[in-house]
């Protein structure tokens, strides 16, 4: 009973994973790096000991280089007191970060550090070296040979190794903490869904003109698919969902998008047929991925949040400059997202063919998701509030012409605020310089005179 709850909880939830989730899942656990290494620590250590007890390196060598068992016992001794301890204290450290991490900026950007290469790299080779040295110390046996070569050799090496390894995670660990480093990657990850994504899963199926011969058919009551499971919507496989609904001949429409919350009996999937034959519901929820918490897998508006938290953690402990640098690391997201999509909501075959029907996502909703809520909780900081509106400019000068109205309107609004709040003349000043900036970048330089006259 108790394999088979072990096989249920830790395992076959596994199988049941999509290629990319599981990749995802592997990439930022903790224990998959360092299990390879352990693996190969054990590989390294059966050629050692091979050398050694099978083939006498040790008593081939001259007595330079030939350790004999009491050394090599000794040796292997203080190594595994060390290595173990060097391990346990690395470990301690990464509990510091965390620690860090969650009270300073957000808990949900733990999971960027425990992903990184250099942190499972680190904690993969202390772990492998720790296994070696101990298992070598088991295996190490007098009555075979009295000498050894080998297996000292690669167990000093492992030791110096690791040290050098431990200085460089304590510069790993010290450089994750500085802010600019941390909302580069960040940045950096979002900037990976939004190509992965809206890009180049999604743009050659997204269309505005298609051959909707069918519409009167979704006129009429579509028949819904429910979630099945409550949870966050993780990922979605569009290509494999538009393929098999080009069989079946069916269009859909997604009721709700890749980052929401759904309950067992939420209805996830809508679709139409114009057949009497049966289509199987079962294969359409398959390529849903709906699990407890969300992820950064396809959930753009997820990654942005983690900058939007870093923000507004910083203007509540007073640090303006941080919250001034994930202003801007957002903005370089929000630009990145007018630049590679078009906002349709509606994916065809490769036949034109209506298949899928996407939750409308324009760039009004990214700009308010990334920078509404930083412009909530600076209303009464005027500095904060301009550096806003600089951001703004910024981005207009780089953004698809066909934004520059919404970002316009999210300006107004957000000066619309700060009426009766400019404590002295050098905020006005700057904060309507700003403004009148991005006025002239996105041609409303009439408007930016009307609001001028209403205030």
């Amino acid at each position: 009973i108790m394999k088979t709850y072990l096989l249920d909880k830790y395992f076959k939830k596994y199988t049941r994973m999509s290629e990319r989730e599981l990749a995802h899942q592997v990439k930022s656990s903790l224990w998959f790096t360092p299990v390879l290494y352990v693996l190969f620590s054990i590989i390294l250590l059966s050629v050692t000991l091979n050398g050694d007890l099978n083939y006498g390196m040790g008593n081939k060598m001259i007595s330079y280089f030939a350790v004999d068992y009491e050394l090599t016992l000794s040796l292997l001794s203080v190594l595994t007191a060390a290595t173990l301890t060097i391990t346990i204290f690395t470990f301690n450290l990464v509990l510091v970060v965390f620690t860090t991490f969650s009270g300073q900026f957000s808990p949900r950007i733990l999971k960027n550090f425990i992903s990184s290469k250099a942190t499972q790299r680190v904690l993969g080779i202390f772990t492998g070296s720790f296994i070696y040295v101990l298992l070598s110390l088991f295996f190490l046996n007098k009555r075979i040979t009295e000498y050894y070569f080998a297996v000292p050799l690669t167990a000093t090496f492992l030791a110096i190794f690791s040290m050098a390894t431990f200085i460089f995670f304590i510069n790993h660990a010290v450089a994750w903490l500085q802010v600019n480093q941390l909302t580069d990657d960040m940045k950096k990850e979002a900037l990976g869904i939004v190509k992965g994504t809206l890009k180049d899963e999604l743009d050659s199926y997204k269309v505005k003109d298609f051959n909707d011969t069918d519409a009167d058919i979704r006129n009429g009551k579509g028949l819904q698919i429910k979630a099945g499971t409550p949870g966050y919507i993780q990922l979605v496989d569009f290509i494999p969902m538009i393929e098999e609904a080009k069989k079946d001949d069916i269009m859909m429409r997604f009721e709700h998008t890749i980052g929401s919350y759904v309950f067992e009996n939420t209805p996830i999937l809508t679709y139409w047929k114009k057949h009497e034959m049966t289509v199987d519901e079962d294969k359409y929820l398959a390529f849903f991925s709906v699990r407890k918490k969300q992820t950064e897998v396809q959930d753009i508006e997820f990654s942005i949040n983690k900058l939007v938290e870093v923000a507004i953690r910083a203007l509540g402990n007073y640090d303006p400059k941080t919250a001034t640098t994930a202003i801007y690391q957002v903005s370089e997201v929000l630009v990145s997202i007018s630049l590679v999509t078009d906002f349709s909501n509606y994916l065809a075959d490769d036949e034109n063919n209506l298949r899928l029907i996407l939750q409308k996502r324009d760039f009004n909703h990214y700009l308010y998701n990334g920078l509404g809520y930083i412009r909530h909780y600076a209303k009464d900081n005027v500095i904060v509030s301009t550096d806003i509106l600089k951001a703004l400019d910024l981005m207009a000068k780089s953004l698809n012409p066909r934004d520059y109205q919404s970002v316009w309107d999210f300006a107004i609004h957000t000066a619309l605020g700060f009426e009766n709040l400019f404590l002295f003349e050098q905020d006005s000043q700057q904060f309507y310089l700003a403004l009148y900036n991005l006025a002239t970048t996105t041609n409303n330089q009439k408007d930016y005179e009307k609001f001028l006259k209403k205030m």
